[in-house]
């Protein structure tokens, strides 16, 4: 075990805990050499399948459901959660070998919790029929990002001196998870601190993004990202403090819900800032294959009683009122959606910018949608409020931490600039939050002034990007400062002779945002990236926004609410 560990220097830390976690994969879970020929560049998409590891069974199990539909099959009795688990623990083992996404791998014990779920339940599965009433998420594998502690497995995040030191308890999302019937069996990969959007790190090296390997898997949660995109797990859970599930969402081309912080809990969560430090606080929340899973996942976990597990969770009951939540309904008040087109702080690439107007041309066409375009005031000053946010204490503590086993900061973390702001004054603190107060007036009056149901707008100004290059989360950042939830939707894909590069001089705001609009060069470099929406609603009224997403979300990609 990881608790054995007495290196002090990080390569041999790192070298130990890869060789403990490749064990972790059984040999008859490993793809054949011949199995996989494959360029650089190319997407891995087919690999699972393709690679003969799967049985017919096990190939239909992770392929052809989204978690709400596996669930009602495992109520059902369709399937055991014996033979869910097993076929995820193995597709994730797959996804693994392709795009190294996990940290923790703990699929024997996965497994027996499914056999013992089996045998407590019984084959009388429903109530109806006599069985013991079943838990609301039984047998359902959920993977969890790396810094959710997970009791007898470390939560090392992307830092080699917190490798060997296993939880001695859950984190109070596992527990809830696993109360709930849910069925914990991995772990996945961060970037070192998890504040850049490459989720790569000196213990488990780089994840790749799936679709297009030499493009990021996003951060921070860029190991769920690739492993919900190669269906290692169809529903997972992320941390987001400026977009650390959105972010991967949009790289991967899955769902990503950031929710109002407080209404899932986060006690138990690793986060690498100094203890005490009170800013703009990390939300935990879904991501998934499809819309309604992330619905799935916050109305299991918020009618739950949350504050019985974390005394800082927020007890936002969900209603499930479709006609107070103002789902469309025929005859009804239109959903009013404001768009932005920019966050008037970086020009969106020509992919993004026509995945936008795509999505908002289907919604001008529906009769139970009214479009209101809108411009987001004081961005550029919000994201570098939020910069001095997080880095309060400037960069001493990462840098402590790095150098108890030697550590270099990773090449991601030293672009993106966060190791070199200082830290603030007390003074400077008390303004930052008289001005954040100023801003939640702000935006208020921009949701009331224009009656909006949400905000429609891009998740960043680019699609997923080369290794290391992202280094901006303006379109992100923003509702984390303003703690408004916000989800991200897959829309559609960079097409080879449509998404063409243009002139430079379409970059709008100045040098920064031509330097990042510079970086797309064509649908040749992007091959496969997915293009997504951001879509934002009023805090604390995450279920309104989730009903609302549903509805556009049957627009905009013919899906069923």
């Amino acid at each position: 075990m990881g608790s054995q560990m007495k290196n002090t220097d990080y390569q041999a830390i790192a070298a130990e805990k890869k060789a403990q976690q490749c064990d972790k994969i059984p040999q008859d879970w490993r793809i054949p050499a011949d199995k996989f020929y494959h360029s650089a560049a190319a997407s891995v998409m087919d690999v699972p399948l393709a690679c003969g590891l799967l049985s017919e069974t096990e190939a239909r199990i992770t392929s052809d459901y989204d978690a709400t539909a596996l669930l009602g099959e495992l109520k059902a009795g369709v399937w055991s959660a014996e033979q869910v688990v097993v076929a995820f623990c193995k597709r994730a083992a797959i996804a693994q070998q392709l795009t190294n996404c996990l940290t923790e791998i703990f699929f024997d014990e996965a497994i027996a919790r499914a056999k013992k779920l089996d045998q407590e339940y019984g084959a009388k599965l429903s109530l109806s029929r006599g069985g013991k009433p079943l838990p609301p998420l039984f047998g359902l594998p959920i993977s969890l990002k790396d810094c959710f502690q997970v009791r007898g497995h470390d939560t090392s995040t992307g830092v080699c001196c917190f490798v060997g030191e296993p939880a001695a308890e859950h984190s109070a999302l596992a527990a809830l998870l696993v109360d709930l019937g849910a069925v914990l069996y991995c772990k996945t990969n961060v970037p070192q601190s998890m504040m850049t959007g490459d989720s790569d790190n000196n213990v488990f090296g780089r994840t790749l993004n799936p679709r297009n390997r030499l493009l990021t898997a996003g951060g921070s949660t860029g190991g769920e990202g690739a492993l919900l995109a190669l269906r290692g797990s169809i529903l997972g859970v992320g941390t987001d403090i400026a977009g650390s599930i959105r972010i991967p969402a949009l790289c991967n081309g899955i769902y990503g819900f950031r929710p109002s912080v407080g209404l899932v809990p986060h006690s138990g969560v690793r986060d690498l800032g100094p203890s005490g430090t009170d800013g703009v606080h990390s939300s935990a929340g879904p991501m998934a294959t499809s819309l309604r899973d992330c619905g799935l996942f916050l109305k299991a976990v918020m009618g739950a009683d949350a504050w019985r597990y974390d005394s800082a969770a927020v007890a936002v009951p969900w209603v499930d009122n479709v006609q107070q939540q103002q789902q469309r309904q025929p005859g009804g008040r239109k959903l009013r959606i404001g768009v932005a087109l920019t966050d008037g702080v970086f020009t969106p690439s020509p992919p993004v910018r026509r995945g936008l107007k795509q999505a908002v041309d289907l919604l001008r066409g529906d009769s139970s949608v009214e479009v209101i375009p809108i411009n987001l005031p004081d961005v550029e000053l919000i994201s570098q409020d939020l910069i001095s946010y997080v880095t309060l204490s400037g960069s001493d503590h990462y840098y402590e931490q790095f150098a108890r086993t030697g550590e270099p900061p990773i090449p991601s973390l030293q672009a993106g600039g966060l190791l070199s702001v200082p830290g603030t004054t007390l003074q400077v603190y008390f303004e930052l939050n008289a001005r954040r107060a100023a801003a939640a007036k702000k935006y208020l009056a921009l949701f009331r002034d224009n009656d909006l149901d949400a905000i429609l707008m891009p998740p960043a100004a680019h699609t997923a990007l080369p290794l290391d290059l992202w280094t901006k989360a303006t379109y992100t950042g923003l509702w984390n400062y303003l703690d408004y939830p916000a989800v991200v939707m897959p829309v559609d894909r960079v097409r080879p002779d449509v998404d063409v590069a243009d002139d430079v001089s379409n970059a709008k705001f100045g040098p920064d945002d031509e330097q990042l609009y510079s970086l797309y060069t064509g649908p040749e470099q992007y091959e496969d990236a997915p293009v997504s929406v951001q879509l934002v609603g009023y805090r604390h009224r995450d279920e309104a926004l989730v009903k609302v997403a549903a509805a556009l979300d049957s627009i905009i990609n013919k899906k069923g609410i």
